[in-house]
This record gives structure tokens, sequence and C-alpha cells, in this order.
């Protein structure tokens, strides 16, 4: 659960903890003396006229030892876990701890080698590492839970459940909104023995619904609204753009959390079941503590990686890049389309982005204006088995709008939404919100993924692919083995496919 991002602030504290070591080597060198006299009147000692230091490359050997014994004892002393419960002092522990095992175990390596250099330097080092890595990770900490506090990088958590320990999870991430999570409600389970009235919250079908609380141990008040049942809780997952579900309770609930769970799955949420108790067996898992409480985590591919942080890099320097190589032509496009036809220059859709969440996709207009008022005419014409509309020689597709589709110009401003975060380069293509609702609940998995401007479709034939199962099945296939590599080679394939203008309407 409450760790999706830390591969990537553990990746980020690497690099800087390497920094530091580095850097403080090079501060050591260079300003020994200047530092050891501020430190005296800290330790109650004059200072004292040191030996010139000798040459900064015999001093390279305690850089080498030191910069792998670092990240050793750093990884080994669980410096790089999730730092959201962390606290001053145990930052504080890890910092002084790491720099003084470095500092004996330099000073061993330099005795039993009989290298004749400078304790001093050594000591001075050591120290710069350990305040630096300190400040490093206070700061890095201040920065992630000020960043959250103010309802940055949340995610939406589905708590399944009603008792006791659904109550303390809630209320233990209420004390805590530097965690990033965001309780959208509860799920009732309908487990637990008689009882008293319950209000669930509005379904997206619309009404309220009255369930029983059937729990005579369950004495506490929900501090939030229960928003689903067993039966409404595929609904509630779709409406409240779940990221996450947790479930409370396991052992009284096994056979309903199984079925629930699967259906999580399907839909490409994460599973956390607050227990050790089982294994659904059916996609990857891991474990992890939420306090004192073990958590097993259940993830649809591809996960959370490290990997997806440089993909989301990789996406804001190409399309920054080709934003500004491309904009001669853009602006070239935007003139021909003004001279061809009345209308806005960009064509604007609400489109299903990353689990459920909706965002407003941009495109270079290529059919008339008010050509979705005309769609319901052409709905009998279309040429796709499913929930999607194509149909070839369109009527409302202007002069220009048929060579900027030949050649997929027309998606070039889609390079603003990967830029912005609303797509990426490489992924399924961003359905919309009529099209998601015809979906079947295994095509839901095709959420799970930010949506891209090509993906395996794009070099399969494009619009010669006629069959909705097979498009959701070459998107599927792209999540479950998905990887940078496989992104790269899509994206060189993608090329000649749209310069041929294969399969493009």
């Amino acid at each position: 659960m409450l760790k999706t991002h830390w591969r990537l602030v553990s990746l980020l504290e690497r690099i800087g903890d390497n920094a530091i070591v580095i850097l403080a080597f090079f501060a050591a060198y260079f300003y020994r003396d200047s530092l050891l006299s501020l430190i005296a009147p800290l330790t109650f000692a004059s200072p004292k006229k040191l030996h010139a230091l000798g040459e900064i490359s015999d001093y390279f050997i305690v850089l080498g030892v030191s910069l792998p014994l670092f990240n050793a004892i750093l990884s080994l002393s669980g410096a790089y876990r999730s730092m959201r419960f962390s606290s001053v002092l145990q930052l504080i522990r890890m910092a002084s701890f790491s720099s003084l095992l470095v500092f004996l175990c330099v000073g061993s390596v330099l005795y039993l080698l009989k290298l004749d250099l400078s304790r001093s330097f050594v000591g001075v080092y050591c120290f710069l590492c350990g305040v630096g890595l300190l400040i490093e990770r206070y700061s890095m900490l201040r920065l992630l839970r000020y960043w959250r506090i103010r309802g940055k990088n949340f995610r939406n958590l589905l708590i399944a459940g009603t008792g006791k320990q659904a109550r303390e999870v809630y209320l233990e991430i209420m004390r805590q909104p530097e965690l990033g999570v965001r309780v959208v409600g509860f799920v009732h389970m309908g487990s637990q023995g008689k009882s008293s009235v319950l209000k669930v919250g509005s379904s997206p079908a619309g009404g309220q619904e009255m369930i029983e609380k059937q729990s005579a141990s369950f004495v506490y008040d929900l501090p939030a609204r229960v928003v689903a049942t067993k039966k409404t809780f595929e609904v509630a997952l779709k409406k409240y753009a779940v990221d996450e579900v947790l479930f409370t309770e396991v052992s009284r609930n096994l056979a309903a959390i199984e079925d629930l769970a699967e259906i999580a799955v399907d839909e490409g949420i994460h599973v956390t079941l607050a227990a050790d108790l089982f294994s659904l067996g059916i996609i990857k898992s891991d474990t992890s503590y939420f306090g004192s409480l073990p958590l097993i985590h259940y993830q649809p591919a591809p996960g959370d990686s490290w990997a997806l942080f440089t993909k989301r890099l990789v996406d804001m320097g190409i399309s920054t890049l080709l934003l500004l190589l491309l904009a001669p032509l853009m602006l070239a496009v935007a003139f021909c389309i003004k001279l061809d036809s009345s209308g806005p220059i960009f064509f604007k859709q609400r489109r299903m982005g990353l689990n459920g969440r909706t965002f407003v996709l941009l495109k270079f207009r290529s059919m008339i204006k008010d050509a979705e008022k005309q769609l319901g005419e052409l709905v009998s014409r279309n040429e796709m088995n499913g929930p999607v509309f194509k149909i070839r020689n369109d009527p409302r597709i202007t002069r220009v709008g048929k060579w900027i589709r030949r050649l997929s110009i027309d998606e070039l401003p889609q390079l603003i939404n990967v830029l912005k975060g609303d797509m990426s380069l490489v992924g399924p293509r961003p359905p919309l919100p009529e099209e998601v609702s015809l979906y079947i609940r295994k095509h839901r998995r095709r959420l799970s993924m930010r949506p891209g401007l090509t993906c395996i479709w794009q070099t399969s034939g494009r619009n010669e692919i006629q069959d909705f199962e097979t498009w959701a099945s070459l998107d599927l296939e792209y999540i479950d083995n998905w990887s940078l590599k496989k992104d790269f080679e899509l994206l060189l394939k993608t090329v000649p496919a749209v310069l041929s203008g294969f399969g493009a309407r």
C-alpha cells in the first residue's frame, strides 16, 4: 500500500548519498584546516598546526574504500526503506552509525596497508559525510511530508471492511497526511451479525442504499462514509477512481475477499490485505508493515518500479524536444486548418486516463465543425466490433484532415498531454468515457497504465484491426510484459508505420 513511490525516493537517495560522499571527500581534502578550526571549539580543543596533505591522488584509496562501504552499510541498516515513518532521531542514528563504522573500517585498511595518510583528513571526511547524509535525509523527509500535506501525490484508497481494524487504519492515515493517502470510503462486507442501520453513499447507479450493520462487536462510529457493499464494489472502483483497495478483518471475510480482490485485479487496481493469511496466486505480491500491522501487496503489472519513473522522465524529455522541433510544422498545420474550414484549430475531447481519471485530450481538428453532433447518424456504419467507433471515408473529415490523419499529424498536440502527465509516449490509447461504460471487467485493466500516443496496435495495422477484443488483447499484452526496452522498440517501429500510413484512416 503506502509505498508506491518509495523505490523512486530510494533511487534518488542512493544518488544523493553517493554525491555527498564524493563531495565530502574533496571538501575534506581542500578545506581540512578550516573545517578543523571550526570544529575545535565544539570539542573544547585548541587548534593544532597540521602537516600538509600530500597529493590528492594518494587519498583516492580512501574514497575507493569508503564509497562502496557507505552503500553497503546504508543498505543493510535499512536506510533505503520507506521514510514515511522515520523520526529525526532515527535519521541521526543512521547517519552517525554509518559514518563511524566507515571511519573505523577506513582506518583499519590504512593501518593494515601501512599507508601514511592523514588520520585527521579521514576524521573530517567521515564527519562531513555524516552531516551531509543527515541534512539530505531530513530535507527529503520534510519535502515529501510538505508535498503530501498540501494534497500532492495522493493515492485514492478504498477500505474494505467496517470493523475495528478498518477504523484504526483510517484514523492512523488521518493522523498522518504526509503518508499521501486519501480514503474515499468504506466497503461494508456484510459478514458481521445483527443490529442497526448504516447509510451508504450514493452509488454511480444513483439512489441511496441502506445496509445493515451486522456486528455486535462493531461499536465504533465510522469516521467516513460507507460507499459500497459487496454487490456495488465494482461500481465504486470506477466511480471513485480507486488506486488501491485495503481489505481488513481478513480472517472473517476470506471467501468474499478472494472474489472482490479478483475484481480489483481485473480492474488493474492494487490490492492490499491487512494480514498475512493467504496468497491469491494471480499477480505479483510483496509485503511490508504499516506500523506494526503486516500488509501483503498484490499488484497488477507493471507494478510500482523505478523504471516507471524513468519512463516519465523520458516522456517529459522527448515530448519537450519534439514540441520545440516540430513547432514550425504545427504552426503550418494550424494555418492550413484555419484556411480549409471554419472552426477551432484544436479538437478537445474528454478521455479516460490512468485508473479512470478523466482529462482533456488535444488533437488538430480534422473534421468539420460540430462533427460529434452528427455521430448518431453514422453509428450504424461502425466497422469495429465492440465499444469503439471507426469507419472508412468518414464524411465529416475535411480536406486537410485527410492528410494530417494519414500521417498522424493530427495527434501531435497530444505531446502537450504527455508533457502534462495525462498521457505517455507509449501506452494503450485513451478511450472515451462512453466506450469505457461498455467495457466488460477484463477490459478495464487497459486503464491500469497511463494511456499513450502509440502502442502495439499502432505497429500492427492500426485501424485495420476491426475487432476490439483483439485491440484490447494487444494492450493487455503490452501491460503484462511492459519494460523500458519494449517502449523504445515500439517507438522505433511506430516511425515507419506512421510515415507509410499503414492502416491509417
